[in-house]
């Protein structure tokens, strides 16, 4: 016993009768239709040479058969009518050559065996699209909820796929989707790809690699104001220079580099891989100003006590840190 291949063909062929038949309630349809796509493969699969015939025209032939009345047109819907019925003579003749010459046959029924796997990145596509719009899309996924969006874009596009859903013009919303995927997806893959490096493009090269001085100029707030800058101790109290500093996923903390807003300007500091990095506190700081033309510029007269501050830190020494004795000993 031998099972025969439904082909793209096919599937375009029965939506487009079903789409001919859409006037009528579904029921009638499914009727009519019933069994079409496997019929049609078993003639394909006795005779290779076998054409298609015009869906609308296939349609008024079942409509006939059924005694059903004919569906009345407007001018609007011949000329789409036209339109539509030139392009699927066109994809028929291709159809056809294909078919004649064994080579393309073979490398269009591989290309047909993975179809599977174009309707699920066609809804990945669609549904990255939408997140990115709205700002929640993750490297090469999406922020929380948005992969229930996924899943319903999956659903969408699988069940569009195997000619499930029907009805006036899906087949051309199907075909235009299409087209917009595949021109959408080398430039949708290349984002994502550089958002999903973002977290460790500036991270660890040899040695530490930090964020570079083309970084954007936000960073670090507390409590919604700016930090400018951050001035450590240790547990004796005394003030410390040259702290690195990182948050779990390994991405430097960087104060918040806006002169604008903060009116400073910090001096990165270089790694010994030469790289110029913002995360080595405390950082020396330049007080800023605005001159008679508006132009941000260092402050020629900065205040004595704030000059002292971003120098030496806030305080001289700060408490001790009463440390228990056996992690004291451990420290030894």
């Amino acid at each position: 016993m031998t099972t025969s291949t439904v082909t793209p063909e096919i599937v375009e062929f029965a939506q487009g009768v079903r789409a001919a038949l859409a006037d009528l309630p579904a029921e009638e349809v499914d009727d009519l239709t019933e069994g079409l796509e496997a019929d049609l493969a078993e003639a394909y699969a006795e005779d290779l040479q076998r054409e298609l015939p015009d869906p609308a025209a296939y349609a008024t032939e079942l409509r006939a058969a059924a005694g059903l009345p004919m569906r009345t047109k407007g001018a609007k819907d011949g000329v789409l009518s036209g339109i539509a019925q030139g392009w699927k003579a066109m994809r028929a003749d291709v159809a056809v050559a294909i078919r004649r010459n064994p080579a393309l046959a073979s490398a269009v029924e591989f290309l047909v065996s993975l179809r599977p796997a174009w309707w699920i990145a066609r809804a990945w596509l669609a549904a990255w699209i939408v997140a990115a719009f709205f700002g929640n899309e993750r490297g090469y996924g999406m922020a929380g909820t948005w992969w229930l969006v996924f899943v319903a874009f999956v659903i969408i596009s699988v069940q569009w796929g195997r000619g499930r859903w029907h009805g006036a013009g899906v087949p051309a919303l199907i075909a235009i989707g299409n087209v917009v995927a595949v021109l959408a997806l080398l430039p949708v893959v290349a984002l994502s790809a550089d958002g999903a490096s973002d977290d460790y493009g500036s991270g660890y090269g040899d040695g530490v690699q930090a964020l570079t001085e083309d970084m954007s100029t936000k960073g670090l707030s507390f409590n919604g104001s700016p930090l400018e800058n951050i001035y450590a101790y240790d547990a004796k109290g005394k003030a410390l220079s040259n702290v690195q500093l990182f948050d779990v996923d390994g991405k430097p903390l960087v104060p918040y580099r806006d002169p604008d807003v903060t009116q400073v300007l910090q001096t990165p500091v270089s790694l010994e891989t030469g790289v110029k990095v913002f995360n080595v506190y405390p950082l020396e700081i330049t007080r800023m100003m605005y001159d008679d033309n508006g132009e941000l510029v260092p402050d020629p007269n900065p205040d004595p006590d704030k000059l002292r501050a971003y120098t030496n830190g806030p305080f001289v020494k700060v408490p001790a840190v009463e440390v228990p004795e056996k992690v004291a000993k451990s420290n030894d």
